[in-house]
């Protein structure tokens, strides 16, 4: 079966039959119900119908909305540049880059109705469902939404740090602070884990599991020192040995092919995915973003609706990867680490082999251009640039908008163009892995580095190593594996999935001088600013510090 059917019969079930329509301003937000005593569930499918909503913004905010630039742009992974006016959004993509947000940003707005729409969903399931007859069936339902409510805070946590602990849904508290919240996610995800299916398959995939939960306590124990102040190596190493050592997941011997258009529930490393369908629930508009016309058109075959064209590989995070000029100055590889394969550098061909030429002036060309004939007629062979650099106006971070400047910078395809894609919105159809198992046998290596004990007889070397044999990457000698080099090794393997923020937090060097910022960013950083609108619709927020 293909997963585009697998998706249209889950999206069709909890989309038409979902009984809450939900909207989110602030902590209160409204919810229509249309349960009444008479037909409460009865039975899971019952159960599946209302809790669509729990579902329905995670394609759109998490595989390519606020969340994910929030965890992206604002690090080394990738950058969105000006293009003589073009792009500056108001600011939001130099704000983002340049560490010069403010309680205004969309970004915060927008992810912050995200998690607590998603919060509030969950509790008013958790309300209305309260009095059910107690059981397996009401004990299997709530560990899924509480699950989904602990996963949506842990979201929250690590955007803004300092959020109100709604856990019912007629409350309206005051801000907590982030090791209360961890807290609070920490006795949740423990608390219904028992309840939480074992299950792997098509009928648990884009939904909470027990091996979900051990992998979200997982990452939370990773990050604790960040998060709480204190560290927690020996549980992080314990919630990977449960998804480890359960054989329900493996490594996927074809790397390439989990961020196809058609992965699913076939993929076997994923632990927890986003579901996407280009038709139905938004999201996945990673071509839109990262390619030309020209390509998506002659290479990929998606036809001839335009794209954008604007998300840039920064030169540092290229430099992970393993590309090098010749002596004739061509791009290539020099490992054969299939992880280079995700990335398009230097002149540009069509699926048959072709040069894609495009037809300009020599002006158009290059705006800089000042030669005799600035209208002449030449065709230039498209090709991508590793150095991105201003041409515009600097404080608008700006790269102005000829040929020269359009292709600067390395483009990912990692989640391949999809030539099934919804023209009109631009959204692809590529699940978004949220966990995976390359996380957890990575993260068990730093947490052993970092002073966990070791399990299982693994050491560092040999659990990273496994992640490079998968991609025919050589493998690390004894004293090659250091911490610096890890986050490296994070960066080839996770760039555009949303993790670069988290890690570079983490390892320290999120505030480092990146392209386009010269400087050292504040401290607080770290954290979003509570929107502004959220703390004139609720005086008990307390603002992060840094945003008064």
């Amino acid at each position: 079966m293909k997963k585009i059917n697998i998706k249209s019969l889950r999206f069709a079930a909890a989309l038409v039959s979902s009984v809450l329509l939900i909207s989110c301003t602030d902590l209160e937000v409204p919810v229509e119900s249309e349960l009444v005593p008479e037909n409460f569930p009865t039975e899971s499918a019952h159960y599946d119908a209302a809790k669509g909503p729990i579902y329905g913004r995670l394609a759109s905010d998490i595989s390519s909305g606020s969340y994910w630039r929030i965890q992206t742009l604002t690090t080394d992974d990738h950058v969105l540049p000006a293009r003589a006016g073009n792009w500056d959004d108001g600011g939001q993509f130099r704000e983002a880059h340049r560490h010069s947000w403010t309680v205004d940003h969309d970004w915060a707005e927008e992810t912050w109705s995200f998690g607590f729409s998603g919060i509030t969903a969950c509790n008013q399931l958790l309300s209305l469902f309260a009095n059910q007859p107690e059981g397996a069936l009401k004990d299997a339902q709530f560990a899924e939404i509480r699950t989904m409510r602990a996963f949506f805070y842990y979201i929250m946590m690590d955007v803004f740090g300092n959020v109100p602990i709604m856990r019912t849904f007629e409350e309206d508290p005051a801000t907590s602070p982030r090791a209360e919240v961890f807290s609070f996610i920490e006795s949740e995800v423990l608390e219904v884990i028992p309840n939480l299916p074992e299950e792997v398959s098509a009928k648990t995939y884009g939904r909470p599991t027990k091996w979900m939960a051990h992998a979200l306590l997982h990452r939370m124990y990773l990050n604790a020192q960040v998060y709480t102040g204190q560290t927690k190596w020996n549980e992080a190493i314990q919630q990977a040995d449960f998804v480890i050592n359960s054989g329900k997941f493996s490594l996927d011997a074809d790397f390439l092919s989990m961020f196809k258009p058609d992965n699913g529930p076939q993929i076997k490393e994923f632990i927890f995915a986003i579901v996407v369908d280009a038709f139905q629930t938004g999201g996945g508009v990673y071509s839109r973003y990262s390619i030309s016309s020209e390509l998506s058109n002659l290479k990929y075959g998606m036809g001839t609706r335009s794209v954008s064209n604007a998300h840039r590989m920064q030169p540092e995070m290229f430099e992970k990867f393993d590309w090098e000029k010749d002596p004739s100055g061509k791009w290539v590889c020099t490992t054969q680490d299939v992880r280079n394969q995700t990335i398009l550098i230097g002149p540009q061909y069509d699926s048959k082999g072709n040069p894609i030429l495009i037809k300009t002036t020599y002006s158009k060309l290059n705006e800089e251009y000042t030669g005799p004939t600035p209208t002449r007629d030449t065709t230039w062979h498209l090709s991508f640039s590793k150095e991105i650099w201003l041409r515009g106006d600097p404080a608008k971070m700006d790269c102005a908008n000829d040929l020269t400047s359009q292709f600067m910078g390395a483009r990912s395809v990692k989640f391949y163009p999809d030539p099934n894609w919804n023209p009109t919105p631009r959204n692809e159809n590529h699940d978004f892995p949220f966990f995976r198992l390359a996380e957890l046998i990575m993260g068990k290596a730093e947490a052993i580095m970092r002073g966990g004990t070791p399990t299982g007889g693994d050491t560092p070397l040999s659990l990273v190593n496994q992640i490079r044999a998968r991609v025919h990457a050589s493998l690390y000698t004894q004293g090659q594996l250091t911490l610096d080099e890890l986050l490296d090794e994070y960066a080839r393997e996770f760039q555009h999935e949303a993790h670069r923020r988290i890690d570079l937090i983490r390892f320290g060097k999120f505030h480092e001088p990146r392209l386009f910022r010269p400087n050292v960013s504040e401290s607080y950083r770290q954290l979003f600013p509570i929107p502004s609108n959220q703390m004139n619709l609720n005086p008990k927020l307390t603002q992060n510090p840094g945003y008064n």
